[in-house]
């Protein structure tokens, strides 16, 4: 089968795993709305006369951070992580901390019923839309944003976190080498133009995608073997570690597997230490229970093959299994649905082309194909 035939069905599947990343991730309205949201709930806890002399933050954290947010199976709202945060010098604790926000939104008149006690966080519940955890954190570090946090399991122990420094760590680890990969190409290229920090941007969102994909990926096998997943901080500490961060999704996915399965031989196989690059945290503790590191071992050997067998399939109907198999059917069907709806539409307004490879597109390059007039046109006549 010649190569312009597989190039072709990358085009294809990456289409596809676009289109399931857009329907994974919060629409702009739902994003905008938790800003919104968020926004609200901090100035309500400012107002409160226990904060008239202490200057409170509010932040997101995690996914919602880095944008690489993935709607939960069976139909379950999003999951969105905050941080109260206190400054340096109150005498307020995050335990303290956590008492004044449970006493403040279960009296406010609107959050009331939507208040959930957590064992480190406060869970606020929209229906049908996404809960909103606020963790109640303190600044300990100005310069590196370290703080510290209420511990889950130890009442009188305090856990040390830094969201801002890991999104911060994971974007510039990010962008570091895709300047390094681009004027590396240039370089090969003899042209001298500088990287722009535009072009940089244009390649951290297949990045982005693979980190959906692949906590996706992770939240249906596990689903499916009954198995706890890894958490998707590990995921994306694993993903900023990779040693190239170019070229499209299943690329720079398949570079992930290959990372994490050397370090799983490297270490015969044994739990290994996944460690937090920006503070003193090991992410990985849950390894060393039960089998939570063999079940991590046995999806990543499952993603690997699947990805593999994904990247060699030269059938639309063989990819479209494949895809729904990873990612779940209903995302996949909506997916596939959308992308075939495009093609006709741009087919039937003149926009759809064959590039010089067989490939079709709609960005006028190459041929146009003619509109299909064996169903009625403009040139059949009554």
């Amino acid at each position: 089968m010649g190569d312009w035939r597989i190039a072709n069905m990358e085009k294809y599947t990456e289409a596809i795993l676009l289109r399931i990343c857009e329907k994974l991730q919060l629409t702009p309205s739902l994003y905008q709305q938790a800003n919104d949201r968020y926004k609200t709930i901090t100035d309500t806890l400012r107002k409160d006369e226990a904060f008239r002399n202490i200057d409170l933050s509010m932040y997101p954290q995690g996914s919602f951070r880095l944008k690489t947010t993935v709607k939960p199976l069976n139909g379950n709202e999003y999951d969105l992580d905050f941080v109260a945060e206190l400054p340096i010098g109150t005498m307020m604790t995050p335990y303290d901390l956590y008492d004044h926000i449970a006493r403040i939104l279960q009296n406010d008149g609107v959050h009331n019923n939507m208040v959930e006690l957590k064992k480190r966080c406060i869970r606020v519940n929209y229906a049908n839309d996404f809960h909103m955890d606020i963790m109640p954190g303190k600044l300990i570090n100005a310069n590196t944003n370290e703080i510290v946090v209420p511990d889950k399991d130890l009442k009188t122990w305090y856990h040390h976190s830094n969201p801002i420094g890991f999104a911060k760590w994971f974007e510039e680890q990010a962008k570091t080498q895709i300047f390094f990969e681009l004027s590396e190409q240039r370089r090969v290229l003899a042209q001298v133009e500088k990287v722009t920090e535009q072009e940089v941007a244009k390649q951290l969102e297949p990045l982005r995608r693979a980190v959906q994909l692949v906590k996706r990926y992770r939240d249906v096998y596990c689903d499916e073997h009954k198995t706890e997943p890894v958490r998707s901080i590990v995921i994306c500490t694993l993903m900023g570690e990779i040693a190239s961060f170019m070229g499209d999704t299943l690329q720079i996915i398949q570079s992930f597997c290959q990372h994490v399965n050397s370090l799983i031989v490297q270490n015969d196989y044994r739990p290994f230490e996944v460690k937090n690059p920006v503070v003193d945290e090991v992410l990985t503790e849950k390894w060393k229970e039960g089998t939570n590191f063999q079940d991590f071992v046995k999806m990543m050997s499952a993603l690997s093959e699947d990805i593999i067998s994904l990247r060699e399939s030269s059938i639309n109907s063989r990819i479209n299994e494949l895809i729904k198999k990873m990612f779940g059917e209903e995302v996949t069907n909506t997916a596939i649905n959308e992308y075939a709806s495009s093609l006709t539409k741009a087919r039937l307004s003149g926009g759809l082309s064959v590039g010089p490879k067989g490939d079709l597109n709609i960005n006028g390059s190459g041929v146009s194909v003619k509109k299909n007039t064996f169903f009625g046109s403009d040139n059949v006549k009554s």
